[in-house]
Formats: structure tokens, sequence, C-alpha cells
């Protein structure tokens, strides 16, 4: 049976490389609640040392938690000025309806 469509939002802080980090934020794809399931992240970092880095990932399947489930995701940047930034976290809670 289908499940309703949904999405997270997500915050986080890329490594030191280089005596700088970069913030990420954004919000998942929308996809069907169900078991086993798993959201697509991409976008860009903030601007650091006058650049940015680019990301794509795929989240990890749902974690159940007392108010619903999140998401575990990393990965790695783009390389830009000769360096690249690693991220991991997990995304806000999506409620169960």
């Amino acid at each position: 049976m289908y499940k309703a469509l949904h999405r997270h939002h997500y915050e986080d802080l890329t490594n030191t490389v280089m005596e700088h980090d970069h913030k990420l934020s954004g919000i998942t794809s929308k996809d069907p609640d169900f078991k086993g399931h798993v959201h697509y992240m991409s976008g860009y970092t903030s601007e650091d040392q006058e650049h940015v880095h680019y990301y794509a990932v795929i989240t990890g399947p749902e974690i159940n938690v007392e108010e619903g489930h999140v998401h575990f995701f990393q990965g790695f940047t783009t390389v830009g000025k000769k360096h690249f930034h690693i991220f991991y976290g997990y995304t806000s809670v999506h409620s169960h309806y």
C-alpha cells in the first residue's frame, strides 16, 4: 500500500581541513514512508575562505526513534582549492501519522 510522501531537514558541519570548515543544510528528497526507504540529499556548503563545495549523498534506511524516525547520512564534498571535506550526521525526526 502507498504511504505518504515525506521529507527531512538536515544541518551539519564538515570536518576541518586547511584551518576551516563549512556548514551544510537543506531538505531531503520527498519519498514514501515504507520500511527500508532512503532519501537523496544534495546541495552546496556555506562559503568559507572564498569557496564552496558541492555534495550529493543517499541516506541510510530509517532508524526508528520514539518520535518517529531519522536517517543517518555521511559523505564527502567535491574537491575545491586542492581539498575536500567529510561530513556525517542524522536528519531531523519525521513523525509517523
